[in-house]
């Protein structure tokens, strides 16, 4: 059942927030703790699914993978003068992209006795939920905030995981950021380089990356294949022979020559 509530907050003591890393998983992990007896409060265009389990209410929100990026600072954003380097070597900020998503988290985080992390059990989702938690602990500095990792929704392994909170991976998480941080760089700095050094700016610039570049350099090698491939003649001797009555197909052993 589908409920629509503007500014409503959910009844019961203690709260427990889920966060997941997608509204699907969302659904599927209060579909499996609540038995199926879960609704559905909309606020706004996001989803929160809510019940109660054993006297206590949970909440669990899907996020949209990131729902903060990294990106540089308005002054670093003018192509022309920005020196390169400068932009290598500056330090980028966060941007909220969902702001409904982190409003409704923020709402529900004002209330929560504990929130638990359920985003993806890998680096990227390990970042994912460390970013909820960093906006989580805006509002609540002092919330109790778990980490639940398992590799596949169903009731065994979200079982298991509950009964074995742990805590984020900052090591895990600030690996991915590393990697985020790498890709804004290169490709941020590549893409002014290339487009200011041929003069195509605007709708028509040339864009670079950490791993579109090397695609492209693959793609470009694969076509040039392709373009200068002469094709020859290949040869299969087969023979149709019989003995005794009994036909049979036989293939000469160097075939195709």
């Amino acid at each position: 059942m589908a409920v629509k509530a503007k500014g409503e907050r959910t009844q019961g003591a203690g709260l427990t927030l889920i966060i997941a890393e997608k509204n699907l998983a969302a659904r599927r992990i209060a579909a499996i703790l609540s038995g199926g007896k879960v609704r559905t409060v909309r606020r706004g265009r996001v989803a929160v699914y809510e019940f109660t389990k054993d006297g206590e209410t949970y909440a669990v929100v899907g996020l949209r993978g990131h729902v903060v990026e990294l990106d540089y600072p308005e002054e670093m954003n003018s192509w022309d003068s920005v020196d390169l380097e400068e932009l290598v070597r500056a330090q980028p900020v966060r941007r909220v992209t969902e702001r409904g998503i982190v409003r409704v988290i923020k709402s529900l985080a004002e209330r929560a006795q504990r929130v638990i992390i359920a985003t993806d059990y890998d680096r990227e989702g390990e970042l994912i939920g460390a970013e909820a938690a960093e906006i989580i602990r805006s509002v609540r500095p002092d919330v109790e905030i778990r980490r639940a990792r398992f590799s596949a929704i169903t009731p065994w392994d979200l079982k298991a995981a509950l009964q074995n909170l742990t805590e984020i991976d900052e090591n895990l998480a600030r690996a991915a950021e590393a990697r985020q941080r790498i890709d804004l760089s290169w490709g941020a700095g590549l893409t002014r380089f290339v487009s200011r050094s041929t003069g195509r700016r605007g709708k028509d610039f040339l864009a670079g990356g950490r791993v579109q570049s090397p695609t492209l350099a693959l793609i470009v090698e694969r076509e040039k294949e392709i373009l200068s491939f002469v094709p020859e003649k290949i040869y299969t001797v087969k023979a149709d022979l019989e003995k005794a009555g009994t036909s049979f197909a036989a293939v000469h052993v160097s075939s195709p020559f």
